[in-house]
This record gives structure tokens, sequence and C-alpha cells, in this order.
């Protein structure tokens, strides 16, 4: 296994740096996040310190550790462990002879992209964490008082899940979520409900493992996020270019105690080769954020946990 660095250098206006690979090197003229192998003797923090200083004439003042994530390349295995930079001492020059520009997190300007830098370019705009709605656990008042602060803190991603709810009402239930949330930049996902989901102008659908195995194109949503529990479901949702899933159940849960939990090492190595973002579901907490990053994931996704 060969173990490498990438740094994701953001400016002060939110753009990310990419590099394009010199001539003369493996895979050149594709672009990624610049960065390298880890040698003998090092962590994974000072060999990306010594990269960016070879590469780009920088140093790193703060690091943010954030996805791992492997790779099957023709010559060996790859483990790419991804770094958020915002702050830096030097002047960025490309000091390899490769080509550097700054990407907006909108649609790509440059390609060709080296493969396992597209799933990380589909995350940078996902937020860690990926709330689900529990409206029966908390009771209306409580539920859209949590909701409120919520969104005043920072957008979020919501997911609707209210299995309990009648049509009429999770109708009902879906316009006050929105009322609450459309000012704050958040964004409304729908569990399930393709045709409630146009009526009421959510900005995306969740489909559920059963929706996935059924499906054979996207909804067509600004958003589409789906439910996966194994590794068709992982590879269904690729095929569909969903924007992310969630996998589950990492750990128990006290809604499907029946079930058994993945662990973190199942968890990790269903990812494998995936390229759609996958947050972790089933038994988490803010707390298990660290966690879910290292094996893979780019965020933890919570019901009790989110409120």
């Amino acid at each position: 296994m060969i173990h490498v660095v990438a740094g994701i250098i953001f400016d002060s206006d939110g753009h990310f740096l990419l590099a394009r690979r010199p001539i003369g090197k493996v895979y050149e003229g594709f672009w990624e996040f610049p960065g390298g192998k880890v040698e003998k003797h090092e962590s994974t923090s000072m060999a990306l310190v010594r990269e960016l200083e070879e590469e780009l004439g920088i140093t790193p003042q703060k690091m943010q550790s954030w996805v791992l994530k492997k790779f099957r390349y023709p010559h060996g295995d790859v483990k790419i462990e991804f770094f958020k930079i915002n702050h830096w001492q030097g002047e960025i020059k490309p000091l390899e002879g490769q080509k550097l520009h700054w990407q907006k997190l909108q649609a790509l300007d440059v390609a060709p992209i080296l493969e396992p830098n597209i799933p990380i370019l589909k995350s940078l705009h996902l937020p860690d964490r990926y709330l689900i709605t529990n409206l029966v656990g908390l009771g209306q008042d409580r539920f859209f008082q949590l909701l409120s602060n919520a969104v005043r803190q920072a957008p979020q991603y919501i997911q609707i899940r209210e299995k309990d709810l009648s049509i009429s009402d999770l109708e009902v239930f879906t316009k006050e979520v929105l009322n609450v949330c459309r000012t704050s930049g958040s964004k409304v996902l729908l569990n399930g409900h393709i045709d409630l989901g146009h009526k009421l102008g959510v900005d995306g659908i969740h489909l559920t493992s059963t929706q996935l195995k059924n499906i054979t194109q996207r909804p067509d949503f600004e958003l589409c996020a789906g439910s996966c529990h194994d590794k068709t479901d992982l590879e269904k949702v690729d095929e569909l270019e969903l924007d992310f899933a969630v996998l589950s159940p990492v750990k128990t849960t006290s809604s499907h105690p029946e079930g058994i939990p993945l662990g973190w090492k199942n968890f990790n190595a269903l990812l494998d080769g995936v390229k759609t973002p996958v947050y972790a579901l089933g038994g988490l907490s803010k707390g298990d954020l660290e966690d879910a990053w290292t094996h893979g994931a780019v965020g933890v996704a919570m019901i009790r946990g989110a409120w």
C-alpha cells in the first residue's frame, strides 16, 4: 500500500488549488490536488508540509486532516489522506514546472482529473453533517425550535424522513420545514416521495434503498441522494451519478436494535472504488466525525444525534 497525502488549499474567496502533473511524470497532464508520497519515518502532516514546500514554496500554518480514501492503480494500491488548508506562509509558485489553477466550487474549468480526486471534488460543497428530521421523537414545537437554531448558525443539508406521517401531514410538515430553511441557504431533501417533492419544490430527493434497486435514471432534482446498505447499493448510486449517499448502520441503533452493525472496518471496505461521496449513518453523534473522515466518509448523517 502506497501512502500519499494531498492538500486542498483554499484562498480567501473559497477557491481551491489544482495542479497539473508535469511532462515526464506518471499520468502527466492530469489535474490533482498538490501532495505526494509519505516517506519512511514521516507523519502524514510532516509529509504534506515537505511536499508543499517542494512543489509550491509554501508552509501550511494550519491543516485539518479530512477524508482518507483508498484507490487501486495498475501499479499498486494507494491510500490518500486529504487535508484542508486555509492558512500558509509564502507565495504559491509552480516550482516543479506544473501548471496551477484556482478552481471555483462550481463546474470544473480543467480536465482530465486524476481519478482518486473525483469523489473529493464532489464532496467539497457538502457539509460535515447531514441532518435527518425527528418530529416524532421531539414533538413539533421542540423540533422546529432546534431546526431554527441549526439553520441560523450555518446552512444545513436536511433530509425530511417521517415514515409515520400521512401524505397530507407530510406535505404540511415539509412546507413548514421549507419555510424555516429557505432564507438560510440550507438544502431540504425529501425521503422517497418524488411526486410530492416536485409539487413542493424541495431542493432534492433522497431515494430509499428499495427505490435504488428499481430506478433506472436519476430523478430531476438539484440534489439526489440514496440510502445504501451494501456494495450493490453503492454501485447503483455511482451508476445513477447521485450527489451523495448514506451507508448504514455503522453502529447499533435504538430504532433497529436487531440490525447487525457494519462497524468502521467493514464500512471502509465497502467504500473501495466508490466515486460518490458517502455519509456514515447509524448510532452516530457529532463526536464520531473524526472516525467517519478516517474511514472514508465525507461526514456523519444523524437522526437523534442531529438534534
